[in-house]
């Protein structure tokens, strides 16, 4: 009995090492079919992208975007500028297609065409000069495209062009210092101050635009989008300023500043998107027969819709003349907004008493009496209406 259950034990032994031997190459072999099934799907997949590539063919290119139109009509106008051809003298035609130019002057000489090539061949896109007849007609071309055509005649066979395009020029943040204001005063242009109600200088400066005859509006502080990152400066209206607050805030700023006529917004990307507290504001204005001018620094600005329901006189900025501190830049933002008023009648610029937008003003000065172009108060804009919004502010 003994031996038999002993023989008993050692074959039940021997059992459970076979069933563990037995357990363990199944496992292996497992592991091994999931091994060679993950290689044969990858190389599957290699294999697929290997044909992609071979059989699918090249690629599309990707274009370098077009400029538009205004782009190359902007360079265009700048060289008639430069060559002292008034824009009085211009009869522009639009063609199907293209644009036509009638200008009742002699050409320019061969270096201003050149340098105008030179800025056409820094646009994305192929545009050439074609002289067609020396002196007489040029065509602007894109690839076989024709874009636009200028012929030069006699003045006398000239169409008269319409009325003289008028832009107003509001100079933002015054108030500092009084330097500023001499300077533009200098200039002898009808420029708009933009006076700022925290500023030290800015009863002065007020003072100084009311003897010398030069239109002043309420630079209005309000909160921009980043704040309080970005700072419009004490007392500002922000989104939690509650609309009474927001009256009696202004009527304050409006109380201490002499021969106001309206305001604009300082900053307000954020504010003026709010219809409760732009409706405060416009209340505000119309309790003291003052109009509003929207500087647009945000493109949802609902400004003008709530002027337009308190019964106030109101127009937007067209074009930012300095968001680039150039003199370069800055006069090619004169130039825009000189286009935009001979296109529409009328325009409005915004810019900063910066050195280099006193140099650029200065400069340009001269050439926008010159080309025909009247320079008024921004209020004979407001009252006669025009909005719009070209450019990018802060």
């Amino acid at each position: 009995m003994v031996q038999k259950t002993k023989s008993s034990k050692a074959r039940k032994g021997r059992s459970k090492i076979t069933s563990s031997k037995t357990g363990g190459q199944g496992y292996r072999m497992l592991l091994a079919g999931l091994f060679l099934t993950g290689f044969l799907v990858l190389c599957l997949v290699v294999l697929g992208h290997l044909r992609q590539s071979l059989y699918s063919g090249p690629k599309p290119r990707l274009l370098a975007p077009s400029p538009i139109p205004d782009d190359v009509r902007l360079e265009l106008d700048t060289m008639l500028w430069r060559a002292g051809i008034s824009f009085e003298s211009l009869h522009v035609v639009t063609e199907p297609g293209r644009v036509r130019y009638v200008v009742a002057a002699t050409a320019p000489n061969q270096r201003h065409f050149n340098e105008l090539q030179q800025r056409l061949d820094a646009l994305p896109g192929d545009w050439r000069l074609k002289i067609i007849q020396p002196y007489t007609v040029v065509e602007i071309v894109s690839g076989s495209e024709l874009l636009y055509r200028l012929e030069f005649q006699a003045a006398d066979t000239v169409k008269p062009g319409p009325s003289r395009p008028r832009v107003a020029i509001v100079v933002d943040d015054l108030g500092f210092d009084l330097s500023s204001a001499r300077s533009l005063l200098e200039m002898n242009l009808p420029l708009t101050f933009a006076i700022l109600p925290y500023a030290p200088r800015a009863g002065a400066v007020a003072r100084f635009a009311q003897q010398h005859g030069i239109e002043a509006i309420l630079h209005i502080p309000m909160e921009p989008h980043g704040f309080p990152a970005i700072d419009p400066g004490p007392d500002a209206l922000l989104l939690s300023t509650e609309p009474e607050a927001a009256k009696r805030q202004l009527r304050i700023w409006l109380d201490g500043l002499p021969s106001l006529v309206g305001g604009n917004n300082h900053m307000g990307s954020r504010l003026t998107e709010q219809n409760s507290s732009m409706a405060a504001i416009m209340e505000t204005l119309r309790e003291r027969k003052l109009f509003f001018l929207d500087s647009r620094t945000s493109e949802a600005s609902v400004a003008v819709a709530e002027a337009r329901r308190a019964g106030i006189p109101v127009a937007s900025r067209d074009v930012f003349l300095d968001n680039v501190r150039d003199v370069e830049a800055i006069s090619r933002q004169i130039y825009q907004l000189v286009a935009v008023a001979r296109r529409r009648g009328s325009a409005i610029g915004i810019c900063h008493p910066y050195p280099e937008t006193l140099e650029a003003l200065r400069r340009e000065a001269p050439l926008l009496k010159e080309q025909g172009i009247d320079v008024v108060p921004v209020s004979w804009l407001v009252y006669g209406g025009g909005v719009g919004e070209i450019g990018k502010g802060g």
